[in-house]
């Protein structure tokens, strides 16, 4: 009998490894790790007016919630009268993450998330109050969610888990209206389209940062109807109360409110459709030519 000698089979096992690089719908195929990416940098901006009390805690409660996470810290104030930007920079002085845009001129909230918008350096961008009435603790989760495929992530006080927190029935119900003018009639299906808490991809607010109208009280709004995201997720968290310094919320706030949602409702030319084609001026009811 002749014996045949084989040859070894060489069996090679090859390992791919997905790079952790942020995803969104324009990267589809692309492998998300579960958990953040450390090649992911996070720019926290929040715009302020008299918030010098709070800004320590919320830089504070921001480290404790980022941990390992790389991220900045940018404080945009409006020149302050209570020297909320001094205190910023008095920080930055001691932790390098924190930065401070210190604004003479053009006040306005919206403008100034713009602001802090166009000088962050990180691949994301988040937009968070100083009062300290949003939740720090859930943007990690946050920072997933988006890295998870979607476009936008917003903390949302109106699902499941989240919350309004102290209100009173009269906020509660003014936040209401709000809410549904603002679905009704620009046709946002997000439950929270009111919230000042959320974050998305800093190269998307580069595309349609020139459609954006700072003059809007809800900058939310404005790049919800620029941007015209398809994936959007809403992470609960509970409206915390004001312990330091005072609301700005006001009645030239709301006015302001009102004229943003019907410039909004007639550029996307919603208004023929929702809007009622009759309007009441005194006792006679006239005809809207549309």
């Amino acid at each position: 009998m002749r014996w045949i000698r084989r040859r070894p089979v060489l069996r090679f096992r090859f390992l791919i490894r997905y790079d952790e690089v942020p995803t969104s719908p324009r990267h589809l195929g692309r492998k998300v790790h579960p958990r953040v990416s450390n090649l992911l940098r996070l720019s926290v901006i929040s715009p302020t007016l008299n918030e010098a009390g709070n800004v320590p805690r919320l830089v504070q409660q921001l480290e404790q919630a980022l941990g390992e996470i790389d991220y900045e810290i940018l404080i945009v104030d409006d020149d302050s009268p209570d020297l909320t930007w001094s205190v910023a920079q008095g920080i930055s002085l001691r932790n390098p993450r924190v930065k401070t845009l210190r604004r003479m001129a053009n006040p306005g909230l919206g403008v100034a998330v713009i602001d802090g918008f166009s000088a962050a350096q990180g691949d994301v961008v988040a937009c968070i109050d100083a009062d300290l009435q949003h939740d720090p603790s859930i943007l990690p989760r946050m920072l997933r969610e988006l890295q998870s495929g979607m476009d936008l992530v917003v903390g949302s006080r109106h699902i499941e888990g989240g919350s309004t927190g102290q209100w009173n029935r009269w906020r509660r119900l003014e936040s209401w209206i709000a809410t549904k003018t603002a679905q009704f009639l620009l046709g946002f299906k997000l439950k929270d389209p009111m919230s000042g808490y959320f974050l998305f991809w800093r190269k998307d607010f580069c595309e349609v940062k020139e459609r954006l109208n700072g003059k809007g009280f809800k900058i939310l709004l404005e790049i919800l109807a620029a941007l015209h995201a398809s994936r959007i997720k809403e992470v609960p968290y509970i409206f915390r109360s004001r312990t330091i310094g005072k609301s700005k919320l006001s009645g030239k706030v709301i006015l302001l409110y009102v004229e943003q949602v019907w410039r909004l409702c007639s550029q996307s030319r919603r208004l023929p459709l929702r809007f009622l084609k009759t309007s009441v001026i005194g006792h006679k009811t006239q005809r809207i030519d549309i």
